[in-house]
This record gives C-alpha cells, sequence and structure tokens, in this order.
C-alpha cells in the first residue's frame, strides 16, 4: 500500500506516468548477466526504451566500463548531499579523476538495505550453554570477532555423528553456518577491502601488514570444520544455512536481512532467535560495518536517455518519498514488529542500517580471481595468501589500470 501511495503520488506532482518493466527470472546468474545485455542492446541500438534501470552491476562490469551509463553526477535533479541517497555507496564508487559515478542507491529500492549482511542467533541455545544473549555486548562496542569465537566454539557438538559432514538425519550442531562466500563479507565488516578506492584510485589492499593479520583472525574464527560448516545447496537439500539455521542446528548463521526476518524464512521456527550486527575486527575498530550483498541492485540511467532533467526529479522524488513514507513502514512494521520476537533486536536493526558499506570491487569487476581465492583459502582452513596475493597481483594491477583509462575514456566522450 505504501508503495501504491508513493507511485501515485509523485505521478500526479510531477505529472508522469511510471511504468515498471521487470525482467522475467530465468535462474540466477544467467538472469542477472541477460538483465544488463537488455539495457546494453537497447542502447547500442540507439533506442530509447529505458529511463532508468536497476541493474546487477556485479555480474557485468563491462556495462560500466565500456560506456553505457551515465555518470549520475550529470543528472541535474538529482540532490546527491541529501540523505535519501546511499552515501555509502556513493562514497566508495566514485571513480577516476573526474569522480564519476555510474551507479547510486536509495530506497527506492529496498534491496540494498533487505541485502545487507548481519548474524542471527538461537536463543535457546545461549540458554542451554549458560551463555548472555550477545545484545549488551554488541551496544558496549565489544561485539568482536573473538566474542563470536567464544559462542561458536562451545556450540559445535556431534551428537555422536561420525562426522561433521552434513546428514539432514544426524544430529551435530554446528557453532557458526554461512554461504560459500561468506569470507569476503567478514573482511568488509573488519574494515579491510581487498581492492578499495581512494580519492577515485582503486588500490589493492591484499598484501597489507592489517590484511595478513585479519586473515590469521578469520582463519582461526572460521576455519575450523564443526565451529564453522559452509553450505548453500539447493535449500530441498537441507544443506543450506538457512535450513541448518531453522531446524535448530546451527547457533549462528551470517546471513542477509532478507534471508531471514525480512523474507519470513524463519516463520515456523519453534526457537526464539536474535539477530546482530557483523562483529568487528577488535575493539580498537571504530565502529560496526554491515555489507551489502554483491548482488545488490543500484539505480543507473542508460547513456541513450535524452531527457536527463525531467527523469532525475522523477529519481530524486521517488527517493525522497521512499525515505520518508516507505522505509518507516517497511523497517518498522515489517521488520520490527511482525517478524521480529524481541525489542532488543530492533536496537540492532538500528545498527545495522546505519553502518552500511558495499565493497565496490564487486561492481567493477576487479580482482575475481584473487578475491574468489581468499575466500575459499578461509573456508578451507589453510592460510597460503602470500601466494594468492603473489600470483595474482600483476593481474589485479593491470585491471585497475585498465579501468582507469576506460573510466577517463567515458568522462571525455
Amino acid at each position: 500500500d505504501a508503495v501504491y501511495n508513493r507511485n501515485r503520488r509523485v505521478e500526479e506532482a510531477l505529472t508522469f506516468k511510471l511504468r515498471d518493466v521487470k525482467y522475467q527470472y530465468n535462474g540466477w546468474q544467467d538472469s542477472q548477466e541477460a538483465l544488463i545485455d537488455t539495457v546494453t542492446k537497447s542502447v547500442m541500438a540507439g533506442d530509447y526504451a529505458y529511463d532508468a534501470a536497476y541493474l546487477p552491476v556485479a555480474f557485468k562490469s563491462s556495462v560500466i566500463t565500456d560506456g553505457y551509463l551515465y555518470d549520475m553526477y550529470e543528472l541535474p535533479g538529482l540532490k546527491l548531499d541529501q540523505p535519501w541517497w546511499d552515501h555509502a555507496v556513493m562514497d566508495g564508487a566514485a571513480i577516476g579523476d573526474e569522480q564519476s559515478l555510474y551507479f547510486i542507491s536509495s530506497n527506492m529500492c529496498l534491496y540494498p538495505f533487505e541485502g545487507t549482511w548481519c548474524m542471527y542467533f538461537n536463543k535457546r541455545m545461549c540458554q542451554d550453554l549458560q551463555l548472555d544473549t550477545p545484545y549488551q555486548i554488541v551496544k558496549d562496542g565489544k561485539w568482536t570477532l573473538d566474542r563470536l569465537l567464544e559462542y561458536t566454539s562451545v556450540a559445535a557438538n556431534l551428537n555422536g555423528d561420525a562426522d561433521w559432514a552434513w546428514n539432514a538425519e544426524g544430529s551435530c550442531v554446528y557453532g557458526f553456518s554461512s554461504m560459500t562466500d561468506f569470507i569476503l563479507q567478514m573482511y568488509t565488516s573488519c574494515g579491510q577491502k581487498v581492492i578499495d578506492i581512494e580519492d577515485g584510485t582503486p588500490i589493492m589492499r591484499a598484501s597489507d601488514e592489517r590484511f595478513y593479520t585479519v586473515t590469521d583472525k578469520l582463519l582461526e574464527v572460521f576455519g575450523e570444520k564443526g565451529v564453522t560448516h559452509f553450505c548453500n545447496n539447493d535449500r530441498s537439500s537441507g544443506n543450506h544455512y538457512e535450513n541448518i539455521f531453522a531446524s535448530g542446528r546451527a547457533f549462528f548463521i551470517g546471513a542477509e536481512i532478507k534471508g531471514g526476518d525480512g523474507g519470513g524464512r524463519f516463520a515456523d521456527v519453534t526457537d526464539d532467535y536474535g539477530i546482530v550486527p557483523m562483529p568487528k575486527f577488535d575493539e580498537s575498530q571504530a565502529e560496526y560495518i554491515s555489507p551489502v550483498a554483491l548482488w545488490a541492485y543500484f539505480l543507473t540511467v542508460p547513456v541513450t536517455h535524452t531527457d536527463l532533467d525531467t527523469t532525475s526529479k522523477i529519481l530524486d522524488a521517488m527517493s525522497y518519498v521512499s525515505y520518508r513514507d516507505i522505509v518507516p513502514v517497511y523497517y518498522d512494521i515489517v521488520l520490527q514488529v511482525k517478524n521480529i520476537r524481541d525489542e532488543e533486536t530492533s536496537d540492532m536493526l538500528d545498527i545495522i542500517s546505519s553502518t552500511r558499506t558495499y565493497l565496490t570491487a564487486y561492481a567493477f569487476g576487479w580482482g575475481q580471481g584473487l578475491r574468489d581465492g581468499i575466500n575459499n583459502m578461509i573456508r578451507k582452513g589453510e592460510n597460503n595468501l602470500s601466494s594468492l596475493v603473489a600470483k595474482n597481483e600483476e593481474k589485479v594491477e593491470k585491471e585497475l589500470a585498465d579501468a582507469l583509462i576506460a573510466y577517463a575514456e567515458n568522462a571525455n566522450n
């Protein structure tokens, strides 16, 4: 109802008709790339099919580098300094000497919020293990990797099973479970990125001394079988972190907000559960950091569009009204009332929402081989970071240099 009212209100105020063109979903990654292809083919044909598009840019960064999208700073009606725009995304996405910005985010689309990473925990297990819920630890700024390990290590229990391999008929309980590419999100929440952007220049950080320190700690916390179980097979198999948590066989999971409360997937869980932000690296870290999932959709405008003034005013108005009218309804009613089982979780969601960030190297496609290698290394409980960096460093540096050239060419066209 709130979305419907927003659409009609802005249509009437700015005298236009909103037409929402949805893409047919036929599988996951192929559909993400095909969605981008739909827009790029429209641009190549020189037609005027779309005024704006929400695109999963991480799945095909060529849509940026090959010049299919406007620099959003060229849209005169966007008030990008206002709070209804997601500054955590913009701060990490401006690229090149011109600080060009090819994608932006607001709550006109709620996915960047729903796709924010957090942790769910089983409150019954807290009682059984005589542990306090971690809410006060979070509020005190002391929710760190070490504190998480204190919880997950005591919960891991074979319960008579022969090993830690998943068995739907088994009894083992894991301390922590998440999807297979969770580790990169954990680096981000520790304030450490494989590739960062500073003043428009991408820089590889995987060879920094602190990156090695964070890697050692992540191996300690997530590298032991049983204490951690990575899985995101088809849900029908049961070997999926959400299923495992819902069945009471994982104490904690790392998941997106939409993976649990927001998506209602735990509606039938009999155990009470709570939500906390991703932990800090240590207590000296200034604040919690809540990564937005790599597959988030971001707002873009194809370069064949001609009426930038009108479109940018519409997009800004839609984003403002969403900020004013949609977010309170979604956040306060859907998340904090309908799907949450304790008052403390409301405070936790405030922290998660206010500390969102996005690993923009995903969107630009940089260093995928290195990122995948690091993620798999931690999951296997191995530490060959030096060799991974040495193997990939030259390739990554070339990717970054080529990207800067491409963005400079786009800015000059």
